[in-house]
């Protein structure tokens, strides 16, 4: 049966989970360590166990969520078995570096999903510093490898072989919506940019889908920002937490990874050579042309998508970590200073008036 929360996880069934990724391994005691209630439910577990150093003694879990209107809403959008489903088939054949996942068992008909997978920030990885982001540099090796993986599923031929039950982003459903709404009534003191752009989305949700849709089709992580990426020792950058991965333009995940990895500052300084550096890969692995006006005029329609990724950021609750704050505040900042640089709000009414 599959574990409902962290503590459901015994030596017995994770030894049985285990077999497949590490057949004759035996896990002797397992000691929950943390566990979060966020978007679905996490933890991380000590383990005992007959392995030795080739295998590691923490890992982290990640389950459901417990709630059933959550649970509900995560099942309706398929998060859990997307992710399972791209460690098990795609993460093995990719060349972008992802957390080493040892169990991904899901059930397409209760939806109930389980994830054990090497904790990131152990070992020779680290986890970044949230609120003052990342370096250039290492954003740039970042969206190589998002160059990379947009490059190889440009073809839908490829998609259908690959990835036949990913499809494109809903539209249908009202969630980031109502979650502004609440947030732009409680705090009347948000950026004026980040409003606007969340006034627009509200009333006219069609419209930002498809200026978002524009640009070369492919596979996208779907959900690039600070929180989801870890730090390797020879200046690599890895991606985790691939719920939201979907069909659509490239340069949504170019964008988002441009104006949430970096802070405000450096993206001001760095972000038009960063551009210029992803399309320059994308050519070398052949991939559809797009030319560095167009982008840029995408880049600026895709980073209105951050205020609508910032919906639960400013619609916490009023008791929250400190960690959680400083994240949440971090993110509203960036979105809000990314939409006001960039203009997305003039550059979505060119956008209806063409």
């Amino acid at each position: 049966m599959t574990p409902q929360r962290p503590e459901d996880v015994t030596p017995e069934w994770l030894t049985a989970a285990l077999q497949r990724s590490a057949p004759g391994l035996e896990v002797v005691d397992v000691v929950v360590e943390t566990v979060r209630h966020a978007t679905n439910l996490n933890g991380t577990i000590r383990i005992r166990h007959d392995g030795g150093d080739a295998f590691p003694n923490r890992l982290f879990v990640k389950l459901p969520p417990l709630d059933p209107e959550r649970r509900a809403r995560l099942d309706w959008a398929t998060m859990g078995r997307r992710e399972c489903r791209f460690y098990r088939e795609l993460a093995p054949e990719l060349d972008v570096q992802t957390p080493q996942v040892f169990v991904a068992n899901i059930d397409d008909e209760s939806g109930e999903f389980c994830l054990v997978m090497e904790c990131v920030g152990d070992g020779s990885t680290q986890l970044p510093d949230v609120v003052a982001g990342l370096p250039a540099h290492r954003v740039a090796v970042g969206l190589e490898a998002l160059a990379a993986l947009h490059a190889r599923f440009e073809s839908a031929t490829e998609r259908e072989r690959s990835a036949p039950w990913l499809g494109p982003s809903g539209r249908t459903s009202d969630y980031g919506a109502r979650l502004l709404r609440a947030g732009i009534d409680r705090d009347p003191v948000l950026p004026r940019a980040f409003v606007a752009i969340a006034e627009r989305y509200i009333v006219d949700r069609d419209l930002l889908q498809d200026a978002w849709d524009v640009g070369p089709t492919t596979i996208l992580h779907g959900d690039v920002h600070i929180g989801n990426v870890f730090l390797d020792a020879d200046d690599g950058l890895g991606f985790f937490d691939w719920g939201l991965m979907a069909v659509g333009s490239a340069m949504r995940d170019v964008s988002y990874a441009i104006a949430m990895l970096l802070s405000p500052e450096d993206r001001r300084e760095h972000e038009e050579s960063l551009l210029r550096g992803y399309l320059d890969r994308r050519n070398v692995l052949g991939a559809a042309a797009l030319t560095f006006e167009d982008a840029w005029f995408s880049h600026r329609l895709q980073v209105a998508y951050c205020v609508v990724a910032s919906c639960q950021s400013i619609a916490l609750p009023d008791v929250v970590t400190a960690g959680r704050r400083a994240f949440a505040d971090e993110f509203v900042r960036r979105a809000s200073a990314a939409v006001a640089d960039l203009d997305a709000f003039g550059a979505l009414d060119e956008f209806s008036r063409r």
